[in-house]
């Protein structure tokens, strides 16, 4: 069931308003933070609540909270992408109604039903509840260190290399075709990637928080992480897994997009793309990105293998050359 949506500038000023108008009343819920600016936002905002700061999202930090929050009516995460994952699959665990409010946005987590905890320091990818309610203050979010948004960007961005994956897969008859879900998850990286706003600017952010909800929505419809994952998200976890330091997964995995849709032969796309990444300030090759070249084309082989009943552009074993050309 899709959940409420309230966004706007300065609006955390009016938060016990907002959450009361959703029946959710201080002394029943638990506020969730990390450190930095979430934890300061619940020191001003949430002075009268319980509330527990978190370090990761492993399923040992899951366990942890579930203890906490038991006892309470619903659980508030207040934080970044860990911090959201966290409660969403706790809250999920427990049955609880869960209120998102992202002080960044890294990645489409913030609206979906799908949260990512480590396991043995491997991320797993959750199928859980979406969030009840989700809270976007783009005053906040604006001022969140730049390369947190760029991942948003990218985890947006690769929506596009995600829906050719799933498009071939159905014309090879390895996966089903859910139309609404590829066309809402597609169209709002479509509508991001032809915005001509100011990079970073209010109206800017706005446009990236429609998308990545339009693709939380998405997986919401379809029951899981399909229409906003593909080769390129595989390619990621491979990163994850052969890199000593892993960069944010949302720039792994919008960097991941060039290759791919170069690998479907989508030269158009990867133009408009590259464009786009500069504007922004998007890394366009290895060098910029910070990934050896050994490393990444290690990560593409192991891709395939990370998730085989999930058909992408990799399991036809292409040629991957002239795609490496064009980001080395």
């Amino acid at each position: 069931m899709t959940g409420s949506i309230v966004h706007g500038e300065n609006i955390l000023e009016q938060i016990h308003l907002l959450l009361r108008r959703y029946g959710f009343y201080a002394d029943e819920g638990l506020a969730i933070h990390g450190s930095g600016i979430s934890r300061k936002l619940v020191d001003s905002y949430f002075k009268e609540w319980d509330s527990s700061g978190i370090d990761d999202s492993t399923f040992d930090t899951v366990k942890e909270l579930e203890g906490i929050v038991k006892y309470k009516r619903f659980l508030v995460a207040i934080g970044g992408g860990k911090v959201i994952d966290t409660g969403k699959v706790t809250a999920g665990n427990l049955g609880l109604p869960f209120v998102s409010i992202p002080t960044t946005l890294s990645n489409d987590g913030i609206f979906s039903p799908i949260g990512v905890i480590k396991k043995n320091h491997t991320p797993e990818s959750i199928l859980t509840k979406p969030p009840e309610l989700l809270i976007l203050d783009y005053s906040i979010i604006r001022s969140s260190p730049k390369e947190l948004l760029l991942a948003g960007i990218g985890d947006l961005i690769s929506n596009l290399s995600a829906i050719l994956d799933w498009k071939l897969a159905v014309k090879l008859k390895k996966d089903t075709e859910d139309i609404p879900s590829m066309e809402l998850s597609y169209e709002g990286a479509e509508t991001f990637l032809d915005t001509e706003e100011e990079p970073f600017s209010i109206p800017f952010i706005k446009i990236l928080a429609h998308g990545l909800i339009k693709s939380g929505l998405a997986m919401q419809r379809h029951g899981s992480s399909r229409p906003a994952s593909g080769a390129e998200h595989l390619i990621s976890h491979a990163l994850d897994k052969i890199l000593e330091k892993p960069l944010i997964h949302g720039i792994q995995c919008g960097f991941a997009t060039l290759f791919t849709v170069l690998l479907h032969g989508e030269m158009g796309l990867f133009l408009r793309i590259k464009e786009f990444y500069e504007r922004v300030g998007f890394p366009t090759t290895l060098e910029q990105v910070g990934i050896p070249e050994e490393k990444f084309r290690e990560a593409v082989k192991l891709a395939p293998f990370l998730r085989p009943n999930r058909f992408t552009i990799l399991h036809k074993n292409p040629e991957i050359e002239d795609a490496l050309n064009y980001i080395t």
